[in-house]
């Protein structure tokens, strides 16, 4: 069949950083076409198994490094500057219980890491990343810090550009039962109990995806889980490792960089992984047009000892449904 006046609209495509289609009378859709990965780990040390733990890291070519606090153990950040000299453009770090005084270079690290504060958020490409403060200043509820990763946390989730919410610290939230012996490295210690009951409601209504930590000396990683308002928290989906946008946060300790080790004692219900016995650090990549993340934790040598996912639909934006052709003659 034959239209002699047929007019169809054009098809335009603009390419910046993310592709946005413009199809027929102005159906639009954005989708981010990168693929990036971050490595993450804390509680370093200055020791040879540090040393693997950045060649490991290297290894996996990061645009980011996510350090998750406590790194030289000593009274200045020299050594573990020096021993990640090849990766410290692309780090990022917080502050740990072993550099939050004075007398631990803690101003040191602020200057080496142009900071002014110890508590910030960047976002790379779909990924946005908060980084918070457990040691040095507040995070009670009211404090400046509670109000910048609420007030961060709430432009994030309402961005459609950010695809990806991960926040680390270096105290952690949630733990199984383990030998370390102050109080701090405990499910029940006063520390975890403040820090759950202060953020992960907030992460909970805000979208976070995955919640990093550090300070117990070993790796564990949660099921997707949500705030319950006890030591224990809630599972949200029967789905483990691989998960299709579940409710809640993967939690992850990756305190395994390269000091010492803190033995495993018992498992937690709400834990899906852990390790205690091999050093290494997490990748974290995200791939599929943006559309998930996938964690895969190396030990030192190249054993992928874990793994998980998260995937996300493909979020289509801009709608405007009018007609896609225009007829006129007979």
């Amino acid at each position: 069949m034959f239209f002699p006046n047929l007019r169809i609209l054009s098809l335009p495509i603009f390419v910046f950083g993310l592709v946005s289609v413009s199809i027929f009378s102005g159906i639009s859709a954005s989708f981010a076409v990168t693929t990036f990965n971050f490595g993450a780990t804390g509680d370093w040390g200055c020791s040879s198994n540090t040393g693997q733990t950045v060649s490991n890291i290297k290894g996996k070519g990061p645009e980011r490094i996510l350090a998750i606090g406590d790194y030289s153990y000593s009274s200045t950040a020299t050594c573990w500057l020096n021993k990640i000299t090849d990766l410290k453009s692309k780090t990022k770090i917080a502050i740990g219980n072993h550099e939050d005084d004075n007398d631990e270079g803690f101003s040191q690290y602020m200057s080496a890491f142009g900071l002014s504060k110890t508590y910030y958020s960047f976002t790379f490409s779909s990924a946005h990343i908060i980084v918070m403060d457990t040691d040095r200043v507040s995070y009670s509820s009211g404090s400046a810090q509670y109000n910048f990763v609420k007030s961060d946390l709430q432009s994030a989730s309402q961005n459609p550009n950010i695809k990806w919410i991960i926040v680390y610290m270096h105290k952690q939230m949630y733990t199984s039962p383990n030998t370390c012996s102050s109080s701090s490295c405990s499910n029940t210690g006063s520390e975890a109990s403040n820090l759950r009951k202060t953020y992960h409601a907030m992460f909970d209504s805000n979208d976070v995806d995955v919640v990093l930590q550090g300070h117990v000396h070993n790796y564990q990683r949660t099921n997707p889980i949500s705030y319950s308002g006890s030591s224990t928290p809630k599972t949200t989906t029967t789905c483990s490792t691989n998960c299709n946008d579940p409710k809640g946060e993967f939690f992850a300790v990756v305190g395994t960089g390269g000091i010492n080790f803190h033995a495993l004692s018992g498992k937690a219900s709400f834990v899906k992984y852990q390790q205690d016995d091999k050093f290494g650090a997490l990748n974290i990549i995200i791939d599929n047009n943006a559309n998930k993340l996938t964690g895969k934790y190396y030990a030192n040598g190249g054993t992928k000892l874990d793994e998980f996912s998260i995937t996300k639909p493909i979020q289509v934006s801009g709608y405007n449904f009018g007609p896609s052709l225009t007829l006129s003659g007979n």
